[in-house]
Formats: C-alpha cells, structure tokens, sequence
C-alpha cells in the first residue's frame, strides 16, 4: 500500500531473521560449555547444551524454537567428528532437544494440553519395556513434576498477570517438563538402539533430577529475566501517554509474544 507499510514489513522481517541468527549461534557455541558428568542411560555425560531446548521453545516459540535448536546441535556434531567417533549416539540427541523445544513453546503458548499428552505419552512408553517394568520406579520425579504442574497452573494461573515469583515458578516447572522429556525420549530410544543393562539405568534413578533441575533453572531464570525487561520496557515507553492499561497483556505468556515470538509467529500478507 504505502511505502511506510513495507518499511515496517522488512523492518519486522530482519528482526526475525536477526533473533533467529542469534539463537542459532548461541545454541551452536553452547554445545563447548561444561557437560555434567552424572552417570546415566547415554553414558556417563550429559550435554549443557540441553538448557537451550526449553529456552529456545520459549523465547521463539513451539515452530521455530525445535528447527534452531536441531540444528544449532547437529551443526555441532557433525563439525565436531572427534567426539563423534566416539559416540554415534550422539548424531540422535539433537532430537531429544528438539523435543524440549517443543514442549517448552507449547507451554509458554498456553497450549499446554498437547505438551503434558506428549510428557505423558514418553512416561507410560517407558513401561512398554521389560527394562522399564523392571524399574517401574525410575520416572518418579516425572510423574511428580507432571502432578505438580498441572496443580499449580490450576491454582495459580490468575496470579500470572505480572512478573512475580509465581511466573518464574511457572518458567521453572515449563523448562522441567521440557528437560524430562528429553531425558525420557533419550532413555526410550537407548532402549531401542543400545544393549544397556538395568544396573545402568537404575544408577541414574536419585541423580537425574538434580541434573534436570539445574538445566530446568538455567533456561527459566534466562527467560524470567527477558520477560521482566519486556514487561518493564512496555510499561515505560507507555507512561507517558498514559495507556498503560491498553497494553497491559492477560498473563506471563503474553508479555513474552509481545515482543519475541509475536514477530516471529506473525504471518505476513505479502500482498497490502
């Protein structure tokens, strides 16, 4: 239509391309940070690199968040070959990470009713297994984590409208169920790939949730601090024109869109 209409559409356009290019490489240098060295279904190691499953979910949403995050990961391990001759393994993980992507963006998009099917799902598969009837108790912390969250959303999702305690819990126990996701998927597809013993996954069984957690706590307390800036930007560029109720969002998800995946969910007619 007007010349000022496709400034605006390319404007929004770089900034995609920008925040998408910036994931990208973050999530590929992340893959050099410190592993935890916690004995488990895929081997002794596991990746920090799995935090940035969540947080891409929920800084670019249930689409785009799973791509930049396979792919961050994949370009890893395929430009590092030493690491992968050792352990082929690896050449799958990135789909558990796409996976917490996934979950983390369906959550935060508050279409977390497919997300826990999906959570779900993972756990009684693991029963499927004779492995996994031996050890029945092995996803405990899952099914508490899974109990805990559909209570508190339930409990407190009306306290969400502003930046508080309450949002960074929901962060928390978001990025949680995307993590343990991926940790179940891992351990379901070792299953399936990988001649393990139930001593290996039994050993994990009182460790891998603290791990969880401090993946989990990473990534939410990451994005606690986006959305807060978001939440305090709005508001103040707004002050002075005294509309701040018109740009006051419905709860935590919202003011994360607002900014972030808004721009980047946003479908944009070519034609004016």
């Amino acid at each position: 239509m007007s010349i000022q209409y496709h400034y605006q559409l390319l404007k929004k356009r770089k900034l995609k391309l920008i925040y998408i290019t910036l994931a990208f490489i973050l999530t590929y240098f992340a893959s050099w940070l410190p592993d935890f060295h916690l004995q488990g279904v895929e081997g002794s190691i596991i990746s920090s690199v799995a935090a940035f499953g969540p947080l891409n979910g929920m800084i670019l949403g249930p689409y785009i968040g799973p791509l930049v995050s396979f792919f961050g990961i994949i370009t890893h391990v395929i430009t590092n070959t030493s690491r992968l001759g050792d352990d082929v393994f690896l050449l799958v993980t990135p789909v558990f990470v796409m996976l917490s992507s996934l979950i983390a963006g369906l959550i935060i998009t508050r279409r977390e009713k497919p997300a826990l099917y999906i959570y779900s799902t993972l756990i009684v598969l693991w029963y499927f297994f004779d492995i996994g009837r031996e050890l029945f108790y092995l996803p405990w912390f899952h099914i508490i984590v899974l109990v805990t969250f559909i209570i508190f959303y339930k409990k407190y999702q009306h306290k969400l409208m502003h930046v508080s305690v309450y949002t960074f819990i929901l962060l928390f126990m978001g990025s949680l169920i995307a993590v343990l996701s991926d940790h179940m998927a891992g351990n379901i597809a070792a299953l399936l790939t990988l001649d393990l013993s139930a001593q290996l996954f039994e050993s994990s069984v009182f460790m891998y949730p603290l791990e969880r957690m401090i993946l989990a706590f990473g990534a939410a307390f990451i994005m606690f601090i986006i959305v807060a800036v978001l939440q305090y930007s709005i508001i103040e560029l707004n002050m002075g024109d005294n509309n701040i109720e018109d740009i006051k969002m419905d709860n935590l998800m919202n003011y994360a869109q607002h900014d972030v995946k808004r721009i980047l969910e946003e479908e944009q007619d070519d034609e004016p």
